[in-house]
This record gives C-alpha cells, structure tokens and sequence, in this order.
C-alpha cells in the first residue's frame, strides 16, 4: 500500500482533531474538578475564619485582651480575600494555598484564644475574691472605727454630765 502525502495530512488532521476534541474535553473535567476542589477549600477558610472570629469575640467578652489575636484575625481574612480573588480568576492553585493558610491562621486563632479565654476567667474570679475580702475588711474595720468614735463620745458625753452643776432656777 502506498500512502499519499494527501492521505497522510488528511490522517494527520483527522487524529489532531480528535485529540484536540478529546484534550479539551478531559481538560475541561480535570479544571472542573480543580474548580470543586477549590470551591471545597474556599468554603472551608471562610467557615475557620468566622469560627476564630467568634471565638475572638468570646475571648474579649471575657475580658482578655485580644489585640494580638487581632493582627493574626486581620491576616487570615487578608488571605481569605486573596483566595476569593484567586477563585475569581479562575487560579485554583492559588486558592489552596491561601485558604489552606487562612484555615491554619484561624485554628491557630482558635486555639490561642481559649488560653486567653481561660486566663481571663481565672484573672476575674480572683479579683472578685480579692474585692469581696477587702470589702469584707473595710466594712469590719469602719464598724469597729464607728463603735470607737461612740464609747468616746459617750465617755465624754458622761464626764460632762456629772461634772456639771445643777442650777436652781426661782420662779417664784
């Protein structure tokens, strides 16, 4: 069989078009995976943000202070922004990346907050000890003050009694 150099370009052709049909079609199942999985890790970032975002706000309600959890919050939303960004053009790869370290910021976050959380706890309970025993103190030792003040009062009070003199007044 002879091949002609028409026949061979017209294969070659035939077979650059299936292939090209068949690429893009499992190109496009591959980037719509890709797409999914992105989606997966953006929704997961997003829920690790707001759960450190709460659990920041639980901390501060308790009264720890929580402006260096502030600073590690505002960098885990800034990549979280980045990884929505990253989605919206379509750069899948980079939306892992940076949910993944918004998603490791936030439970860094988490985890940190419920020592501050705990020492916060501690820290106010003791002060309230401490302002329940001193008030306790201060209402003794006014009362004892108070008692004091009036057995001197009194003896003064008495001294001056008996040591006046009635004075008869005539009416008569």
């Amino acid at each position: 069989m002879k091949y002609s150099h028409e026949n061979i370009v017209k294969v070659s052709f035939l077979l650059l078009l299936v292939l090209l049909v068949f690429t893009s079609s499992v190109g496009s199942a591959f980037c719509t995976a890709t797409s999914d999985e992105a989606s997966l890790k953006l929704s997961e970032a997003e829920s690790a943000l707001r759960r450190a975002f709460v659990a920041v706000l639980d901390a501060e309600r308790a009264g720890a202070d929580v402006s260096g959890l502030m600073l590690e919050l505002n960098l885990a939303g800034g990549n979280l922004t980045w990884a929505q960004n990253a989605y919206r053009s379509e750069d899948f790869s980079g939306v892992a990346g940076a949910a993944d370290q918004c998603s490791s910021l936030a439970d860094k976050i988490v985890s940190g907050t419920s020592l501050l959380k705990g020492s916060a706890l501690a820290e106010a309970q003791d002060s309230e000890w401490r302002m329940l025993a001193f008030s306790g103190i201060g209402g003794l030792a006014f009362a004892l003050v108070l008692f004091l003040v009036w057995v001197m009062f009194r003896r003064s009070y008495s001294r001056k009694l008996l040591g006046s003199k009635p004075e008869v007044g005539s009416d008569a």
